[in-house]
C-alpha cells in the first residue's frame, strides 16, 4: 500500500508543479513580449504559434526528468527512513525546479542563436505584426534544439539525484 501513496503523491506532484511551472512561463513571456492576454487570439496566430513552441519546449525537457524522479523515489522508498516522503518532494521538486532553469536557458540560447542566424529581422516586431513565417521558423528551430539537448539535460540532473551506493572490487 505504501507504493501506492508514492504513485499517487508523485502524480499529484507532477501535476501541480508542471502547472506551476507552465504558469509562470506563460507570465514571464507575456511579460517579455509586452503583450496582453486578450492579445492572443485569432488576430496574432504568429504569438501564438512562437508561445506554444517554448510550453512545448518546456514540457518536453521536463517529461525527460521524470523517470529519474521516479528512480529516485524507487531508491528512496528501498532506503526507507522515517523522513522519506520529505526526501521525495525535495528531490523532486529540486529536479523540477533546476529542470525549468535549464529549460530556460536553453530556450534562451536557441533564441540568441536564432537572433545571430537573421540579423536583419526583428523578430519580437514580425510576431507582434503576427508573420507566421518567423513564428513556424522560430518555434521549429527552438523545438530542434530542445529535441536535440533534452538527453543532456537529463543526464546532468541524476548527478545530482540519489544513487544506490556501489562496491568497488579490486
Amino acid at each position: 500500500m505504501n507504493v501506492l501513496y508514492l504513485a499517487i503523491l508523485q502524480i499529484i506532484m507532477s501535476i501541480l508543479l508542471s502547472v506551476v511551472v507552465f504558469f509562470i512561463s506563460y507570465k514571464i513571456l507575456l511579460k517579455l513580449f509586452g503583450v496582453k492576454d486578450q492579445k492572443l487570439n485569432n488576430d496574432n496566430l504568429a504569438l501564438s504559434i512562437f508561445f506554444s513552441g517554448i510550453i512545448f519546449s518546456t514540457g518536453y525537457l521536463l517529461s525527460g526528468i521524470i523517470p529519474s524522479i521516479i528512480s529516485a523515489i524507487e531508491l528512496l522508498k528501498i532506503n526507507n527512513g522515517d523522513d522519506m516522503y520529505v526526501k521525495i518532494i525535495k528531490y523532486s521538486s529540486l529536479a523540477l525546479f533546476f529542470g525549468f532553469l535549464m529549460a530556460s536557458m536553453i530556450q534562451f540560447s536557441a533564441f540568441v542563436l536564432i537572433k545571430t542566424m537573421t540579423k536583419y529581422v526583428k523578430e519580437v516586431d514580425e510576431l507582434k505584426r503576427n508573420n507566421l513565417a518567423v513564428a513556424i521558423l522560430l518555434s521549429t528551430i527552438l523545438i530542434s534544439i530542445t529535441l536535440i539537448s533534452k538527453d543532456s539535460l537529463v543526464f546532468l540532473i541524476e548527478l545530482y539525484m540519489p544513487q544506490p551506493d556501489v562496491v568497488k572490487f579490486i
